[in-house]
């Protein structure tokens, strides 16, 4: 094989040339096979990808566009690695020469020598031109033996050209077996848009839902989330319903399936019900192959917690033309107890504007039509109505359902409960005053007492009957300002009037009418019914006279019993031998009787016994005290009693009155709230000094003086109760000898009558 030479050096043959131009043809064409290769089996991966990944999540545009980058980003990556950073890379003969000789040994180096010498300039002295020339010849003589093709690896090449031709295929059998799945993927991964995927599986929303994405509901309510999916198509067997609250927290539930589907309604029914809503929600569905919202672009579904619309009510009324009452407006609170017949007009006061109101009414038993209270009931503002009733005639409850302009009805109708109050008939605490169950024919009856009634009192009456026989009833009062209290005093029923007998009985009763003029008439209250027997004043007198003996000897007994008092001051002691105040005891120590046990004599007790024993006697005085005070005030008023009742029969004379008010009962109303007080002081003041042997006989002389000036009055006024009893005897007696000078005189008169018609005879 000829060797070419130029100026006498050695040149490589075309066989050479030729073997190295074809070896770097086909690394540049395998670069490009591989590369490209390579890129489309990205490309035809990155389809299924993005078809995966869209169909089950169906991200938003912008992360549809990130993958999309993401996929040309690594296509480009591929394409710049693969084949333009190597299909572009400049090839010399050496490196094919170097490629060679380490595939195919036998060269022996002779085609790396003979490309790299005859690349340069050769140099005499150090490169023989017949030796480089049978290099030559050598490299052109074993060249025939190599085979380009076992220079190359083709496994990388055949794989990515197999993945290439599978994706491909795999790509192009999906479009030709769903057009319409491919035709979603080219709309929503290359032109991004939003159009969705198609399903096995159909939802849709019902109830509140229906047609919207956000419903308002009341903080605090249970909102029930429904889902309808199509009989039609597959209905999956669970489906789910993911949220999240305000605060951050995650949760998935699945929802109840309720009923089956039918002809009419051809939906499978899941719902799922939140208890109590305080916070907003956001939530998804999901069930099968399909979910809602449909898109991930869409907007979440969402609870949104709204405050629930409440009222502040008042009640302005305008009360019956007979109630003397200044309309005051009325907050309501609870249930509201009206005047009968009151007519009321409802201002209510919202947290939010309304935007309509719906008025249940319930009148007794009786439901009434529910009434909505429209724009023209809602002020200005839209935060409160105002509502007129008719007026009330009986019991009346009202539920005020509110409907907001966020669409939200309140949780629970505002109740107003409204209490018919029926005007009372009068109170009469009317007794009588100076008259007991007996009455003389010349008697006068007083009343006194306090009559109240809710409005106003119109008239004051009294009814009676004689021998159950009705009498025309006697006006007591007519108060003209109409007050709702009156007092009733230096009123009185003449008895001279009625011409009563003895023997005789009186049924006597006050009434009183009120203001009340929207029912039959008003009302009458009554006082209780007395029931007085007409006696004589002669009986009277003795049935006052008994009663007058009977009080002198509940006094004596007091007297008795404030004597016993001083006795247990007296055993009240402080010291040996003498009892303090001067009076000597007779005992050994004050405070013990002669048989008292040795254990319990002074000088065996300790300080503290000794105190507390003096304190135990002044107690015990002090409550006799107290006790003896009480029982003196009823006998003074007794005696007040049995004036008022001479007086009141007309049976008292000048001298009967003063004994009765001047001598006997002012002393005792003296003693009773003057004397016993000051007696009850100075006891206190004893037990508090029971343990100080300085000032407790002091304490003890001043208490025991008081006990003296009592007993003293008292005493006082015994006797005059004993000459009231000895005139009384007197008067009796007197009383008894006319009786006696009358049944004489009458014996006289029958005896001359006799006489005269004896003599007739004859």
């Amino acid at each position: 094989m000829a060797v070419t030479t130029v100026e006498n050096r050695p040149q490589l043959s075309p066989e050479v040339l030729a073997v190295l131009d074809g070896l770097r043809a086909r690394i540049r064409l395998y670069v490009w096979a591989e590369g490209l290769a390579a890129g489309l089996a990205w490309l035809g991966l990155a389809f299924w990808i993005t078809l995966a990944v869209d169909w089950t999540f169906e991200p938003q545009v912008p992360a549809r566009k990130g993958m999309l980058a993401i996929v040309v980003g690594v296509f480009a990556v591929v394409l710049v690695r693969l084949v333009l950073q190597r299909a572009f890379v400049r090839i010399n003969r050496s490196n094919l020469a170097t490629v060679l000789e380490r595939r195919f040994p036998y060269l022996d180096d002779s085609l790396l020598t003979a490309v790299l010498l005859t690349s340069r300039e050769l140099d005499p002295d150090k490169c023989n031109p017949e030796m480089l020339a049978r290099t030559c010849r050598e490299a052109a003589e074993r060249i025939g033996q190599v085979r380009l093709g076992e220079v190359f690896n083709y496994a990388p090449l055949r794989r990515a050209v197999v993945g290439a031709v599978l994706l491909g295929l795999s790509v192009a059998g999906f479009a030709r077996a769903a057009p319409e799945a491919m035709e979603v993927w080219v709309k929503r991964i290359l032109y991004f848009d939003d159009h969705p995927w198609p399903r096995k599986t159909s939802l849709q929303m019902g109830g509140a839902f229906a047609g919207s994405n956000v419903v308002k509901v009341a903080r605090g309510a249970d909102v029930t989330v429904v889902v309808l999916a199509d009989a039609e198509k597959r209905v999956p067997d669970v489906v789910e319903i993911r949220y999240r609250t305000e605060a951050g927290a995650r949760e998935r539930k699945a929802m109840d399936r309720e009923g089956s589907p039918s002809e009419e309604k051809p939906f499978q029914q899941f719902s799922y019900t939140f208890q109590g809503v305080l916070t907003s929600i956001d939530f998804e569905i999901v069930g099968g192959d399909d979910r809602i919202p449909k898109l991930r672009s869409e907007p979440r579904l969402r609870i949104e917690v709204v405050d629930n619309p409440t009222v502040e009510m008042v009640l302005h009324p305008k009360y019956p033309a007979y109630m003397p009452r200044t309309p005051v407006p009325l907050p309501v609170t609870g249930a509201m107890h009206i005047p009968y017949g009151t007519q009321l007009t409802v201002e209510a006061k919202a947290n939010k504007p309304l935007q309509a109101v719906h008025v249940d009414v319930l009148s007794g038993n009786k439901a009434l039509p529910t009434q909505v209270l429209g724009p023209e009931a809602i002020v200005e503002d839209g935060k409160g109505f105002r509502c007129a009733l008719e007026p009330l005639y009986g019991d009346v409850t009202l539920l005020f359902t509110l409907h907001d302009t966020d669409g939200v009805r309140s949780n629970e109708p505002v109740r107003l409960v409204l209490v018919a109050a029926m005007d009372e008939a009068p109170q009469l605490a009317v007794q009588l005053d100076g008259i007991d169950r007996a009455i003389t024919p010349q008697a006068r009856v007083p009343f006194v007492g306090q009559i109240t009634d809710d409005y106003g009192i119109g008239r004051v009456w009294a009814e009676m009957s004689v021998d159950q026989q009705a009498r025309l009833p006697i006006t007591l009062a007519e108060p003209p300002m109409r007050p709702a209290s009156f007092t009733l005093r230096d009123v009185a029923v003449e008895m001279p009037e009625l011409e009563l007998k003895p023997g005789q009985k009186v049924l006597l009763m006050v009434k009183a009418s009120d203001l009340y003029d929207l029912g039959s008439g008003p009302n009458v209250g009554n006082s209780e019914r007395w029931l007085l027997e007409v006696v004589t004043p002669e009986q009277l007198r003795a049935i006052l006279e008994a009663r007058e003996l009977t009080l002198r000897q509940r006094f004596e007994r007091i007297i008795e019993e404030v004597v016993e008092t001083r006795g247990i001051l007296e055993k009240v002691s402080f010291g040996q031998g003498a009892a303090s105040g001067g009076e000597q005891t007779g005992k050994s120590e004050p405070g013990f009787e002669p048989g008292d046990k040795p254990a319990e004599q002074p000088e065996q007790l300790s300080v503290a016994e000794r105190t507390a024993s003096r304190q135990v006697r002044a107690q015990q005085a002090l409550q006799n005290s107290r006790k003896n005070a009480l029982e003196t005030k009823g006998v003074a008023e007794s005696f007040d009693d049995i004036r008022k009742q001479l007086v009141n029969n007309r049976l008292d004379t000048e001298e009967l009155k003063m004994r009765l008010e001047t001598r006997i009962a002012k002393p005792l109303h003296d003693i009773a709230d003057r004397m016993f007080p000051e007696l009850d002081r100075r006891l206190e003041r004893l037990h508090e000094a029971a343990g100080d042997m300085e000032y407790g006989p002091r304490e003890r002389g001043r208490a025991i003086e008081q006990v003296d000036e009592i007993l003293v009055a008292m005493k006082q006024v015994l006797s005059q109760m004993l000459e009231l009893e000895d005139y009384n005897q007197l008067v009796e007696t007197l009383r008894t000898i006319i009786k006696l000078q009358e049944s004489i005189e009458e014996l006289t008169k029958t005896r001359r009558k006799q006489t005269i018609r004896e003599l007739q005879e004859e």
